[in-house]
């Protein structure tokens, strides 16, 4: 059987209420194609359940779920009526574009949300499960059952300790600050990085300097240290709902530094116009850069 089919009928197991929890996490940890077929197969069926709201959903479209989910025992069990709507007990929030929030996990455990960001748990007595659904999260994860963090495809085992997660488009950025994590065989400790992608890159030692810049968002603050105006530009974004736009593209690889106000960019654009000689525009909707 393929892992996307013994994927989908995990999901109609749980689903109808007849999963062993012991046998899942045990077919789930043999191999990381299982987690990230079972990630597949459950975002789908949540996907499909969300159509319950709208108005007459064609039936068409629930034939081509099942044909995509790998059909099986979750075919049986929507055509046989007795599948629950209930959700998979995930919990989440979410930070505004500009905005924080500090959450206390159901174990004590606390997380941090950055601009534009959300996280889903689901906490057992078994598993900790944690899911950067978007954005960027900080950890402060506290003893107890085993934890595991997601990504779009990836997941990665955390220790107790302290870590920030990033999503960039499809890959996790990793870093440890205390603790340890281990993404398959990588292990890795306080003070380095990892992004989890199809194509890993060697583990990454930071400096002090490098980690600040890393965690300056937890006090408010965006620092950029040896960065371009470009990337910085980049960065700010993120904060921001009038973004910053680089007019003349030249200007994308003049180089910047310094520590600023992460949601009011103003001491960063008076820099800009008054170190670098950019003039800067102001429109309804964009902070203008040109020569």
């Amino acid at each position: 059987m393929t892992p996307e089919a013994a994927a989908a009928q995990w999901v109609a197991r749980y689903a109808l209420d007849t999963m062993d929890e012991a046998d899942f996490e045990a077919w789930r940890n043999a191999d990381p194609a299982h987690a990230i077929a079972f990630n597949r197969a459950l975002a789908a069926y949540e996907a499909f359940e969300g159509q319950d709201d709208l108005a007459s959903p064609p039936l068409p479209s629930r034939r081509g779920f099942l044909r995509a989910a790998g059909g099986g025992a979750l075919a049986m069990a929507l055509a046989g009526g007795g599948l629950a709507t209930r959700a998979y007990a995930w919990s989440s929030a979410s930070a505004p574009i500009g905005g924080h929030r500090l959450l206390r996990l159901p174990d004590g455990s606390i997380a941090a949300l950055n601009t534009d960001s959300c996280l889903a748990w689901r906490f057992s007595d078994h598993e900790r499960t944690l899911w950067v659904e978007r954005g960027e999260v900080a950890i402060d994860l506290c003893p107890g059952a085993r934890a595991i963090l997601h990504g779009r495809d990836q997941q990665v085992a955390l220790s107790p300790g302290r870590f920030n997660a990033r999503l960039r488009g499809d890959t996790l950025d990793l870093l440890v600050l205390r603790g340890r994590a281990q993404a398959g065989r990588q292990p890795i400790g306080a003070f380095q990085s990892l992004l989890l992608s199809p194509d890993q890159p060697p583990l990454r030692h930071l400096s002090t300097a490098q980690v600040e810049a890393v965690i300056a968002w937890q006090q408010g603050e965006i620092l950029f240290d040896e960065a371009t105006l470009g990337l910085a530009v980049e960065e700010y974004n993120r904060f921001l709902t009038r973004k910053i736009i680089i007019v003349d593209p030249e200007l994308a690889a003049i180089p910047v530094g310094g520590r600023f106000t992460s949601n009011d960019p103003a001491a960063f654009l008076r820099a800009v116009s008054m170190g670098l000689g950019v003039h800067v525009s102001v429109s309804d909707t964009a902070y203008l850069l040109t020569r």
